[in-house]
């Protein structure tokens, strides 16, 4: 994560132990009161706010009541609520179960796919560790050809799980931190499914197609998942116009990769400038966590 993007108690991923194990029991009876008594859900930044501490705690005291059986139930684009019926278990409290999330990898390169995955792990606000890779050197290194084969980025270790795509990394990372609310709830992720591997499967497909200047005939259009490139990008602009969030009501992942594609290709030509697809791009590209993934790569450029 962009240190100077972080709250200072968030940069210091190696707090003394003996200052978590004081204070964590504390944290938690807090986390429960502010809970149990606040209106209706109550959102992350809102929640950590009031408690004092960092996302990056509040997620690790989340999974530390939810370890011990006080499930805290997040509604995405609400927030978090507890459940009246939830009763706390004082001796679970008193002896907290140890929680370490697992490290989080990120290998990339700044000119790359790799920027998907960038401000998907800014939305989630966790800590992470950048590897920055170089096309045709340590992309094809052997260390890093036994987790990536194919020898591109971006890729992710998070403890000891490897994902590569960024499609299938904004999934995982959407379901491996629920409190990011990143994803609609099971019953909701009809649309977010859908246009998330749509982008990744027959957008992408067909934009590679267009822009090397290949136009397939009427019958290996029948045989391409990506079928035709203007079908594709009316299909891909009905699904957008009028609409913030293109998976349902709410922010979520499959904004971060349709958004990506669509903003990048708006800019280097690849996808046309239509009405529909500035209006859902000027709304995401204002997003915090956008903004810091792009001056990142400012600064990059400026050789920084």
């Amino acid at each position: 994560m962009i240190a100077s993007a972080l709250p200072e108690a968030a940069r210091d991923c190696h707090a003394p132990e003996e200052l978590l194990i004081m204070t964590r029991t504390t944290r938690l009876q807090d986390l429960i009161r502010v809970l149990r008594y606040h209106p209706g859900p109550i959102g992350g930044p809102e929640l950590a706010e009031r408690l004092g501490i960092t996302l990056r705690i509040l997620y690790q005291d989340i999974a530390t009541l939810r370890a011990v059986g006080v499930e805290v139930v997040n509604t995405p684009g609400q927030g978090y609520v507890l459940p009246p019926e939830i009763a706390l278990p004082p001796a679970a409290l008193a002896e907290p179960a140890p929680w370490e999330p697992a490290e989080i990898t990120f290998y990339t390169h700044p000119l790359s796919r790799g920027g998907i995955v960038h401000w998907m792990l800014e939305e989630l606000g966790v800590p992470y560790r950048t590897v920055i890779l170089e096309y045709g050197s340590t992309m094809k290194s052997p260390d890093y050809l036994a987790l990536n084969p194919m020898g591109k980025v971006p890729a992710i270790r998070h403890g000891d799980v490897v994902v590569t795509e960024a499609a299938a990394i904004c999934a995982y990372l959407a379901d491996a931190f629920p409190e990011a609310g990143l994803a609609p709830s099971p019953a909701a992720r009809g649309d977010y499914y859908r246009w998330l591997f749509f982008a990744a499967g027959p957008l992408e497909s067909a934009i590679a197609l267009n822009d090397l200047g290949v136009q397939p005939t009427a019958e290996q259009k029948m045989r391409l998942g990506c079928g035709d490139y203007w079908a594709l990008i009316d299909t891909l602009a009905a699904a957008v116009e009028g609409k913030p969030f293109i998976g349902g009501g709410a922010f979520s992942a499959a904004d971060v990769y349709v958004g990506s594609h669509l903003g990048w290709g708006m800019h280097f030509g690849t996808i046309p400038r239509r009405p529909e697809f500035e209006a859902y791009w000027e709304g995401l590209r204002m997003r915090p966590a956008y903004q810091r993934c792009e001056a990142y790569v400012e600064q990059v450029l400026a050789g920084g």
